[in-house]
């Protein structure tokens, strides 16, 4: 399948090669924990600061679902422990996401080009980039929630099988994280407004219910061991950072979509947010203007899962927004990103064949063809194909090579003492065997006293923040290089009371 060779070629040499990324310090070493002890902890972060939402995240971290650290876990017996391992379950979580895209599509009536364009869109986009290089639960949040999304659009009947089949797929998602409230809103709704009786409706509301507390049931036992932790780190990160509470964002939900604009600006991009936001439109134009009386069950089949997909992806850009509140996060407009893409593939194989007596036609689809392939590049910009070429052009060069950059760096080094690192290399640190402990605002984590260290290790994060000054340390020596962002680097430092006068 072309778009999963797509994917694999960009994305594999990042995958392989990038050091630490965004909130990897925290959700990568959990999953090797889980392999070594069976409780997801981040051993280098003992801070007893509530604010920092990790208080006593040495002893279990709390702050969302385990589900992630649990799927990384078994890769950990297979592979060396480090940063890539940690994102193998997500590299793999964009396979499938690709792969259940494509069936979506077919099973929704789109032709073949036009589905196998939008998996290629999908497999350039933006927000499957980050989301699947990136230890984070994002991706296998939204790859459960579609699973549950797709059982909900392609049934003609809800038995209660199939609803709580659903509910199990919603109830996986929320282990990854809680955004699949939005799943469990959605699909809420759809079952509430669905043919039958009220008895019906009941029974099927009680049964995707019942189904996805029961999943959810699984993060009980490590609840009830850890109880201050849950209540220390969840509740602080996940419901304190949200803004208003959620009744008030779904009634009043501008400040929500204001601060996703600008979020999604940022993670889309704008060539690809422009893209999504015409072909949304462009969908929903389409679908108005549809005026098929064909008889066909076929058609009347597809047409309605059309209508449904249309509602859904509206409605995931509203709750997307208004769950989230104002938390930071990003990678679930992943789901949106989808379903717009479902939703233009439809609309764009509905253009090129106003009528069932065109289909034997072929010069018909061109027009499709032709738009769709300028959809293509237009989501080039920013695809990361440079970095892409340095990868592999560059394959296992250790200035290239975050792991084996590291590794030289640290022979370098005194095996003694306390090292800080911050993300880019604080878990390969850990890894080494060296007492560490992650570098972050120092007053906020560690308290205003001082800390005796060896050796302070600083990338582009510590850079930025300066936060040499706050730990009192002077530049020992640099390594790396600087003249691309793909290249590696870390500064070292040492506490300026070791240096002599």
């Amino acid at each position: 399948m072309l778009p999963l060779g797509i994917f694999v070629l960009l994305r594999l040499p990042a995958m392989v090669h990038l050091p630490g990324g965004q909130d990897e310090q925290f959700f990568s070493v959990p999953g090797y924990t889980v392999w070594q002890c069976g409780i997801p902890r981040i051993p280098y972060l003992p801070t007893k600061n509530r604010s920092t939402f990790f208080e006593n995240a040495d002893r279990c971290l709390m702050t969302l679902p385990p589900g992630l650290f649990y799927a990384q876990a078994p890769f950990f017996a297979i592979f060396p422990a480090g940063y890539p391992t940690s994102r193998i379950p997500l590299f793999l979580g964009a396979l499938a996401v690709v792969v259940l895209t494509f069936a979506f599509g077919i099973r929704l009536g789109c032709r073949p080009e036009t589905v196998w364009a939008a998996c290629i869109i999908l497999a350039l986009s933006r927000p499957l980039l980050f989301t699947a290089l990136t230890a984070r639960p994002d991706l296998l949040c939204v790859l459960c929630g579609l699973m549950s999304i797709a059982l909900l659009v392609t049934g003609k009947e809800f038995s209660t099988k199939r609803v709580a089949l659903i509910g199990v797929c919603c109830g996986f998602s929320g282990l990854f994280h809680p955004f699949a409230l939005v799943f469990c809103i959605q699909i809420g709704c759809f079952l509430l407004v669905s043919p039958g009786t009220l008895k019906d409706r009941a029974v099927r509301i009680l049964a995707v219910s019942g189904a996805t507390l029961a999943v959810l049931a699984l993060w009980l036992p490590l609840i009830l061991m850890f109880p201050y932790e849950f209540q220390s780190q969840f509740f602080s990160n996940v419901l304190d950072r949200a803004g208003p509470g959620l009744p008030a964002r779904l009634l009043w939900p501008l400040d929500s979509i204001r601060h996703h604009a600008v979020l999604l600006w940022e993670f889309a991009g704008p060539w690809q947010l422009a893209l999504l936001a015409v072909g949304l439109g462009v969908a929903t134009v389409a679908f108005a203007m549809d005026r098929d009386v064909d008889s066909n069950e076929v058609t009347k089949y597809r047409r309605t899962m059309y209508r449904r997909i249309l509602w859904l992806a509206w409605t995931s850009v509203y709750l997307t927004a208004t769950v989230a509140g104002l938390h930071p996060t990003k990678g679930y407009w992943l789901y949106s990103t989808i379903l717009i893409l479902l939703c233009t593939a439809r609309s764009a194989n509905r253009l090129a064949i106003p009528s069932r007596a065109d289909l034997a036609n072929v010069s018909k689809s061109w027009p499709a063809c032709g738009l769709l392939a300028m959809c293509v590049l237009v989501t080039l910009p920013g695809a990361g194909l440079k970095s892409s070429w340095i990868y592999l052009r560059y394959w296992n060069d250790p200035q290239y090579h975050g792991a084996r950059f590291i590794s030289s760096v640290l022979e370098d080094l005194p095996r003694d003492g306390l090292f800080l690192a911050d993300l880019s290399y604080v878990f390969d640190v850990y890894l080494s065997g060296r007492e560490t402990l992650l570098c972050q605002e120092k007053d906020q984590y560690w308290g205003p006293e001082p800390i005796e260290y060896n050796r302070l290790l600083l990338a582009w994060e510590g850079e930025d923040a300066q936060w040499a000054k706050q730990y009192d340390a002077s530049l020992e020596k640099r390594y790396g290089s600087r003249e691309i962002i793909q290249a590696c680097f870390v500064d070292c430092f040492v506490p300026k009371d070791s240096i002599g006068p």
